[in-house]
């Protein structure tokens, strides 16, 4: 079944359009095979079973056959291969990519920028190739989502009508009505998203187990970032009316995701009304103006979010849309996800954060269960050279050192947060961060030199902020002054 009024939004097609042969030779291989073991990690337990890993034989490697800029995300098998047949019938040959999982579609369409995206609506998967569809409509609605399968079985056609998909491809019909569509959508340029290009930098804490300081680490973390990013910290304000618009000010929002949320609120003595799934409700209202007044504000002006206890699961692609819309108001997120967040939230989140820090402390049990999270990440499509080992409560006199730790997990050392928790427990018991009152703490400096990277390395721009490329004189005044 091929719809004209279904079909992709063009131009209109050329005087001379060319076939779908002229578009389909010079392309060169455009591959990029998913991680070898990505059907084998236990962590795609997780992901539906109606939207499984493609099997092992069906992997296409760059010199089989050149690929298209069409993503095919197949329904199980035996329907998924026969899918996958079809499609190189339809492309004389050639071949679409082909996603290796649920959890790497939103990677892929990410770093590929396909033509389109091709969902396979099988009895099977009815209601995963829907939530998925919905997923990619609010995340990449700049990117043509099409459904392939059979139009004879009416359930999965109207699903993947009301999903919003623009056009069905039978796979029982005729060849060429489908070659049609696929041949319009391979001349046209590929669309640019253009809504990320001013988006804040995310940066994400998560833990594998519960009781490791995420949620205090990224309190403090976030308190270090607003004080490096509100220029009212770098000078005296000189107006009373400087103080209105500080107040109305965005700089930092911290994000408590966690399925248990509310620590944040706690470290930092400020409850709020409005939550995060206050927000998700009313993210269609939520502007900037709304987003000062509404969120829970900080003495400080961190702004914060906090997930209320035993929420329910939002539904696909809105914790994505909701974190796109708040990076276009703040400068800077800091996500806690902490070792409770629900996998689909995290598996949305998580592939466009700038830098995933996993939080373990100096247990053989962390270790073996941060090793287990990172198999997760991978799956999800996080990108490698984003994830970052952190050790909190470090102490120097316990054998297992910090780069033994870092070396059995193949991932870099960003840093090691020294174990503080009488005086960090002191101070949070009377409502304070511990920075708050002593600035030469270990911890604080510790926490501030990671403000700074983050500082430096998204936020140069930003004028007094502590560089950690201080010259030795400034380094002794900071340190005469206790900073």
């Amino acid at each position: 079944m091929n719809k004209d009024s279904l079909a992709p939004h063009s131009a209109g097609p050329a005087p001379e359009s060319p076939s779908l042969a002229d578009l389909l030779t010079p392309r060169p291989v455009q591959a990029r095979p998913a991680p070898a073991d990505a059907s084998e990690r236990p962590a795609l337990r997780a992901v539906p079973p109606s939207l499984t890993q493609v099997p092992a034989h069906a992997d296409h490697t760059a010199d089989s056959a050149a690929t298209v800029p069409l993503l095919l995300v197949q329904a199980p098998a035996p329907q998924g291969a026969l899918a996958l047949v079809w499609m190189q019938r339809l492309l004389g040959g050639a071949q679409p990519h082909v996603a290796p999982s649920l959890y790497t579609v939103a990677e892929q369409v990410r770093q590929l920028q396909p033509h389109a995206v091709l969902v396979q609506f099988d009895g099977a998967n009815v209601d995963a190739a829907t939530a998925l569809v919905a997923q990619l409509q609010q995340a990449f609605p700049h990117i043509p989502r099409l459904a392939i399968g059979h139009a004879q079985e009416a359930p999965c056609l109207l699903a993947a009508l009301r999903a919003g998909v623009q056009d069905f491809l039978d796979l029982d019909a005729p060849l060429e009505p489908a070659q049609r569509v696929v041949s319009q959508l391979l001349a046209r340029p590929a669309a640019v998203d253009h809504r990320r290009a001013d988006t804040a930098p995310i940066t994400a804490l998560l833990s594998a187990r519960a009781g490791l300081g995420c949620s205090l680490l990224a309190s403090h973390l976030a308190w270090q970032l607003q004080e490096g990013l509100s220029p009212a910290h770098g000078a005296k304000a000189t107006a009373p009316a400087s103080h209105a618009a500080d107040a109305q000010s965005l700089h930092t929002l911290l994000l408590d995701m966690g399925s248990s949320g509310g620590d944040c609120a706690i470290y930092l003595n400020t409850p709020g009304e409005f939550s995060l799934a206050d927000a998700l409700s009313q993210q269609r209202r939520l502007d900037k103006r709304m987003a000062a007044s509404a969120l829970s504000r900080h003495p400080s002006g961190l702004r914060l979010l906090t997930m209320p206890r035993h929420a329910a699961l939002p539904a696909p692609g809105e914790i994505d849309a909701l974190v796109q819309r708040l990076g276009q108001y703040f400068e800077h997120l800091v996500l806690d996800l902490g070792a409770d967040t629900p996998v689909p939230v995290m598996a949305e989140v998580l592939p466009q954060a700038s830098e995933v820090w996993l939080v373990c402390d100096q247990s053989v049990a962390s270790v073996v269960w941060t090793a287990e999270l990172l198999q997760q990440l991978q799956a999800m499509g996080v990108a490698a050279d984003r994830i970052e080992l952190l050790v909190n409560r470090h102490d120097s006199r316990l054998e297992l050192a910090a780069t033994h730790m870092a070396a059995q997990l193949q991932l870099p050392l960003l840093g090691r947060i020294p174990e503080r928790r009488r005086p960090l427990m002191q101070e949070v018991n009377r409502g304070q961060l511990l920075q708050a009152q002593r600035r030469s703490e270990p911890y604080v400096k510790a926490v501030a030199q990671l403000a700074d990277q983050l500082l430096a390395e998204h936020h140069p721009q930003r004028p007094g902020h502590r560089s950690s490329a201080a010259g030795p004189l400034q380094t002794l005044l900071q340190r005469l002054r206790g900073h």
